[in-house]
């Protein structure tokens, strides 16, 4: 499956003792969404609390691919609900009945953000309105007291919501008869997911379940359901044991299927040779991740010092290191 990112656009940027130099990548290719022009800005932007909005963004990307495809729409970011209008609507449905925990009466806010996209012909005429509907099961209480919600009641809650919200983006003239997407996402300890999408064009909206989720690539989901994954971040950990590094690595799943790999590596300072080596080591353990989009990060204290990259349907991997 593909990636479907906007662009990709690594900049990397690095000041010493000659100046500032810079790497740049950018592919812009029948794998991702062209940006309409002239470029627009969101209208609205509102949350209650922080969500990871990058990742919405990504993978509402992904999803609304489905609706509107690549080589004939142009993406642009939400131009019909404004910071007020976000504001009204998620107050509105956090409106709930109070319940009862620990002893202790909560009025659950279950809807974090309302998240817009939308996607143009390439004449620049409005084909359609994506939205994400941002949702937390973890509920505060009392002063610093949390109560973890059962995903259902959360979820259940959203869809009754995401219908509401079809119909008052129907309310808008130049909205009556565009096709919506609409996405519940659900937040966790991790990385949250998509759990349901529906798609319409008037105000019947029904929705279908998606199995989106993330996971450690050397956890126990992996090593039980993804053999040949585990086994390769876990060969890849013992080629780079003489570098006394520390690894974090994450997958995107669908349907069980691996669609993303991003693996970060740490250590508080890398030698040239050494990053060479650390790419060598890893490069000759990606052949498992055939179809399969894959990132990986060199950082030191916080800064990248290098990158690999492959996309899906690539053979070939790009690496970069970046010098002083």
């Amino acid at each position: 499956m593909k990636k479907l990112v906007l662009f990709l656009f690594v900049c990397l940027f690095i000041t010493g003792c000659g100046g500032e130099s810079q790497s740049t990548k950018i592919n812009i290719d029948n794998s991702y969404y062209q940006v309409a022009t002239p470029y627009l800005a969101a209208v609205g932007s509102y949350s209650i609390r922080e969500y990871n909005k990058e990742e919405v963004d990504k993978m509402l990307m992904m999803l609304s691919s489905e609706y509107f495809k690549i080589n004939n729409s142009l993406y642009q970011e939400g131009q019909y609900l404004t910071t007020e209008e976000l504001k009204n609507l998620i107050i509105q449905y956090n409106t709930t009945d109070e319940f009862v925990v620990d002893d202790v009466k909560i009025n659950p806010s279950y809807i974090t953000a309302i998240y817009e996209q939308n996607y143009l012909a390439t004449n620049n005429v409005l084909k359609g309105i994506s939205l994400a509907i941002v949702v937390d099961n973890v509920q505060q209480y009392g002063q610093n007291q949390y109560k973890e919600i059962d995903d259902n009641i959360v979820l259940d809650y959203a869809l009754a919501k995401a219908r509401e919200l079809n119909e008052y983006m129907r309310t808008k003239e130049e909205l009556k008869n565009i096709n919506i997407v609409i996405g519940i996402y659900l937040e966790d300890d991790f990385k949250g997911s998509f759990k349901y999408v529906g798609a319409t064009t008037n105000n019947n909206l029904d929705f279908d379940y998606v199995n989106y989720n993330y996971q450690l690539l050397d956890s126990n989901y992996t090593m039980n359901n993804d053999s040949n994954t585990y086994n390769t971040i876990l060969a890849i950990k013992n080629s780079l044991n003489d570098h006394n590094v520390y690894i974090n690595s994450y997958g995107l799943y669908k349907n069980k299927e691996l669609i993303e790999v991003n693996i970060i590596i740490n250590k508080s300072h890398f030698k040239r040779s050494e990053i060479l080596d650390i790419f060598n080591g890893v490069a000759n353990n990606l052949n498992t991740f055939d179809g399969v989009s894959v990132k990986v990060c060199l950082k030191s204290n916080n800064i990248i010092k290098g990158f690999m990259d492959k996309e899906s349907s690539a053979t070939k991997i790009e690496t970069y290191i970046l010098e002083e």
